[in-house]
């Protein structure tokens, strides 16, 4: 588990029904928490979570893009592909 140095001068402000606010306090017990922190933590880690998996999906519709468009709209070959195909070419 990382420290957190960092000050802490926002608050959040939650309500919540009494059967999660029982669930939460026994986790965090559990866990060798305050519930305050508990909870800080665990929405930390979901947070994360959601941010990781949503750069990978961003990031692997980007590379499929990328990708279909190098099929329908290939490059121009460039000299050097040029001259190594004719080096290689079959005869």
């Amino acid at each position: 588990m990382a420290t957190n140095t960092q000050s802490r001068d926002e608050r959040i402000d939650i309500r919540v029904n009494s059967e999660s606010k029982s669930l939460f306090l026994k986790a965090a017990e559990l866990s060798g928490q305050n519930l305050s922190a508990f909870v800080v933590e665990s929405v930390r880690e979901r947070a994360v979570r959601i941010l990781e998996d949503y750069d990978k999906i961003r990031l692997n519709n980007q590379s499929r893009d990328i990708f279909l468009n190098a099929l329908t709209n290939p490059p121009a070959p460039g000299e050097a592909l040029r001259r190594a195909a004719e080096k290689y070419a079959v005869k």
